[in-house]
Protein backbone atom coordinates (compact mmCIF):
# COMPACT_ATOMS: atom_id res chain seq x y z
CA UNK A 1 0.00 0.00 0.00
CA UNK A 2 1.30 3.48 -0.85
CA UNK A 3 2.00 5.67 2.19
CA UNK A 4 -0.47 8.28 0.94
CA UNK A 5 -3.19 5.60 1.07
CA UNK A 6 -2.07 4.43 4.52
CA UNK A 7 -2.25 7.95 5.95
CA UNK A 8 -5.67 8.56 4.43
CA UNK A 9 -7.12 5.20 5.46
CA UNK A 10 -5.79 5.03 9.02
CA UNK A 11 -8.49 5.87 11.52
CA UNK A 12 -8.81 5.59 15.27
CA UNK A 13 -11.09 2.57 15.68
CA UNK A 14 -13.15 1.86 18.79
CA UNK A 15 -15.30 -1.13 17.74
CA UNK A 16 -13.59 -4.48 17.18
CA UNK A 17 -14.49 -8.06 16.35
CA UNK A 18 -13.61 -9.91 19.58
CA UNK A 19 -13.22 -13.21 17.68
CA UNK A 20 -10.40 -12.01 15.46
CA UNK A 21 -7.01 -13.22 16.74
CA UNK A 22 -3.65 -11.61 16.09
CA UNK A 23 -0.90 -14.20 15.68
CA UNK A 24 2.73 -14.19 16.71
CA UNK A 25 3.66 -14.12 13.03
CA UNK A 26 1.63 -10.95 12.53
CA UNK A 27 3.26 -9.40 15.59
CA UNK A 28 6.72 -10.27 14.23
CA UNK A 29 5.89 -8.63 10.90
CA UNK A 30 4.50 -5.58 12.68
CA UNK A 31 7.31 -5.00 15.14
CA UNK A 32 10.05 -5.73 12.62
CA UNK A 33 8.92 -2.48 10.98
CA UNK A 34 8.19 -0.56 14.18
CA UNK A 35 11.72 -1.12 15.49
CA UNK A 36 13.05 0.90 12.53
CA UNK A 37 11.52 4.07 14.02
CA UNK A 38 14.09 6.83 14.60
CA UNK A 39 15.12 7.81 18.12
CA UNK A 40 17.55 10.23 19.74
CA UNK A 41 21.10 8.85 19.52
CA UNK A 42 19.46 5.59 18.33
CA UNK A 43 18.72 4.77 21.98
CA UNK A 44 15.42 3.09 21.03
CA UNK A 45 13.64 4.04 24.25
CA UNK A 46 10.50 2.10 23.34
CA UNK A 47 9.48 -1.15 24.96
CA UNK A 48 6.16 -2.86 24.21
CA UNK A 49 3.86 -5.15 26.13
CA UNK A 50 1.36 -7.09 23.99
CA UNK A 51 -1.74 -8.27 25.85
CA UNK A 52 -4.03 -10.87 24.24
CA UNK A 53 -5.17 -12.75 27.34
CA UNK A 54 -8.89 -12.15 27.99
CA UNK A 55 -8.56 -11.75 31.76
CA UNK A 56 -5.73 -9.27 31.44
CA UNK A 57 -7.64 -7.27 28.81
CA UNK A 58 -10.61 -7.14 31.18
CA UNK A 59 -8.34 -5.86 33.96
CA UNK A 60 -6.84 -3.26 31.63
CA UNK A 61 -10.35 -2.15 30.67
CA UNK A 62 -11.06 -1.37 34.34
CA UNK A 63 -7.84 0.65 34.47
CA UNK A 64 -8.84 2.48 31.27
CA UNK A 65 -12.03 4.24 32.31
CA UNK A 66 -14.06 1.16 31.30
CA UNK A 67 -13.41 1.70 27.60
CA UNK A 68 -14.93 -1.31 25.83
CA UNK A 69 -12.41 -1.46 22.99
CA UNK A 70 -9.65 -2.39 25.43
CA UNK A 71 -11.43 -5.67 26.15
CA UNK A 72 -12.85 -6.33 22.68
CA UNK A 73 -9.66 -5.67 20.69
CA UNK A 74 -7.62 -8.63 19.51
CA UNK A 75 -4.51 -7.22 21.16
CA UNK A 76 -3.70 -4.30 23.41
CA UNK A 77 -0.23 -2.83 22.96
CA UNK A 78 1.15 -0.81 25.82
CA UNK A 79 3.89 1.42 24.46
CA UNK A 80 6.36 2.38 27.17
CA UNK A 81 9.41 4.60 27.23
CA UNK A 82 12.65 3.67 28.98
CA UNK A 83 13.75 6.47 31.29
CA UNK A 84 17.32 5.23 31.63
CA UNK A 85 17.85 4.36 27.97
CA UNK A 86 21.10 6.35 28.01
CA UNK A 87 22.60 3.50 30.04
CA UNK A 88 22.32 1.31 26.92
CA UNK A 89 24.77 3.49 25.00
CA UNK A 90 27.71 1.09 25.48
CA UNK A 91 25.70 -1.76 23.96
CA UNK A 92 24.31 0.30 21.11
CA UNK A 93 27.75 1.57 20.07
CA UNK A 94 29.62 -1.65 20.85
CA UNK A 95 30.52 -2.18 17.19
CA UNK A 96 31.78 1.36 16.65
CA UNK A 97 35.52 2.18 16.61
CA UNK A 98 36.89 2.74 20.11
CA UNK A 99 37.26 6.52 19.72
CA UNK A 100 33.76 6.92 18.26
CA UNK A 101 32.23 4.72 20.95
CA UNK A 102 33.90 6.67 23.74
CA UNK A 103 32.81 10.00 22.26
CA UNK A 104 29.21 8.92 21.79
CA UNK A 105 28.85 7.24 25.18
CA UNK A 106 30.30 10.27 26.99
CA UNK A 107 28.06 12.62 24.99
CA UNK A 108 24.93 10.60 25.69
CA UNK A 109 25.61 10.26 29.39
CA UNK A 110 26.38 13.95 29.64
CA UNK A 111 23.14 14.76 27.86
CA UNK A 112 20.81 12.57 29.97
CA UNK A 113 22.45 11.43 33.22
CA UNK A 114 21.00 13.05 36.37
CA UNK A 115 18.43 14.90 34.24
CA UNK A 116 15.10 13.16 35.00
CA UNK A 117 12.94 15.66 33.10
CA UNK A 118 14.99 15.28 29.94
CA UNK A 119 14.94 11.50 30.37
CA UNK A 120 11.15 11.51 30.64
CA UNK A 121 10.71 13.89 27.71
CA UNK A 122 12.84 11.65 25.51
CA UNK A 123 11.08 8.47 26.65
CA UNK A 124 7.69 9.98 25.80
CA UNK A 125 8.94 11.45 22.53
CA UNK A 126 10.54 8.24 21.26
CA UNK A 127 7.64 6.12 22.47
CA UNK A 128 5.21 8.39 20.63
CA UNK A 129 7.18 8.11 17.39
CA UNK A 130 7.13 4.32 17.71
CA UNK A 131 3.39 4.33 18.45
CA UNK A 132 2.65 6.21 15.24
CA UNK A 133 4.88 3.84 13.28
CA UNK A 134 2.96 0.96 14.82
CA UNK A 135 -0.42 2.31 13.75
CA UNK A 136 0.73 3.04 10.20
CA UNK A 137 2.33 -0.40 9.90
CA UNK A 138 -0.84 -2.02 11.23
CA UNK A 139 -2.91 -0.17 8.63
CA UNK A 140 -0.62 -1.45 5.89
CA UNK A 141 -1.23 -4.99 7.20
CA UNK A 142 -5.00 -4.54 7.16
CA UNK A 143 -5.23 -4.31 10.96
CA UNK A 144 -7.30 -1.56 12.54
CA UNK A 145 -5.92 0.41 15.47
CA UNK A 146 -6.75 3.11 17.94
CA UNK A 147 -4.63 5.02 20.49
CA UNK A 148 -5.72 5.63 24.09
CA UNK A 149 -4.29 7.84 26.80
CA UNK A 150 -7.34 7.45 29.06
CA UNK A 151 -5.90 5.05 31.60
CA UNK A 152 -4.42 5.01 35.07
CA UNK A 153 -0.66 4.70 34.44
CA UNK A 154 0.07 3.52 37.97
CA UNK A 155 -2.51 0.73 37.75
CA UNK A 156 -1.41 -0.27 34.25
CA UNK A 157 2.18 -0.40 35.46
CA UNK A 158 1.13 -2.59 38.37
CA UNK A 159 -0.93 -4.96 36.22
CA UNK A 160 1.89 -5.42 33.73
CA UNK A 161 4.69 -5.57 36.32
CA UNK A 162 6.50 -2.70 34.64
CA UNK A 163 9.81 -1.75 36.26
CA UNK A 164 10.17 1.83 37.47
CA UNK A 165 12.46 2.53 34.54
CA UNK A 166 9.53 2.19 32.11
CA UNK A 167 6.82 4.83 31.85
CA UNK A 168 3.55 4.08 29.99
CA UNK A 169 3.31 6.35 26.95
CA UNK A 170 0.17 5.26 25.10
CA UNK A 171 -2.08 2.24 24.76
CA UNK A 172 -2.93 1.01 21.26
CA UNK A 173 -5.77 -1.40 20.53
CA UNK A 174 -5.48 -3.63 17.47
CA UNK A 175 -7.90 -5.85 15.64
CA UNK A 176 -10.62 -6.05 13.02
CA UNK A 177 -12.99 -3.12 12.77
CA UNK A 178 -16.72 -3.79 12.99
CA UNK A 179 -19.50 -1.39 12.10
CA UNK A 180 -19.36 1.76 10.03
CA UNK A 181 -16.63 4.28 10.51
CA UNK A 182 -17.79 7.71 11.58
CA UNK A 183 -16.93 10.63 9.29
CA UNK A 184 -13.44 11.99 9.92
CA UNK A 185 -13.46 14.65 12.62
CA UNK A 186 -12.60 18.29 11.96
CA UNK A 187 -9.06 19.03 10.85
CA UNK A 188 -7.57 22.51 11.03
CA UNK A 189 -6.58 23.99 7.68
CA UNK A 190 -2.96 24.07 6.53
CA UNK A 191 -3.06 27.87 6.80
CA UNK A 192 -3.85 27.50 10.51
CA UNK A 193 -1.29 24.83 11.30
CA UNK A 194 1.64 25.52 8.96
CA UNK A 195 3.37 28.90 9.10
CA UNK A 196 6.11 29.91 6.68
CA UNK A 197 9.46 31.23 7.92
CA UNK A 198 8.15 32.19 11.40
CA UNK A 199 5.00 31.70 13.43
CA UNK A 200 4.10 35.28 12.54
CA UNK A 201 4.49 34.44 8.88
CA UNK A 202 1.89 33.58 6.29
CA UNK A 203 0.01 30.33 6.62
CA UNK A 204 0.52 27.71 3.96
CA UNK A 205 -2.16 28.13 1.30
Amino acid sequence: MEFRDIAQQRRSVKSFNPNRAITDDELRDLFSLVKLTPSSFNLQHWRFVVVRDAKMKAALRKASWDQEQVEKASAVIIVTGKLNAHEDADQIFSDAPDKTREQMVNMIHGFYADKPLKQRDEAIRSGSLAAMSLMYAATDMGIASGPLIGFDPSEVSRLLSLPKSLVPVVMIVLGEQVGDMRPRAHRFSLAETVKLESYAGQGLQ
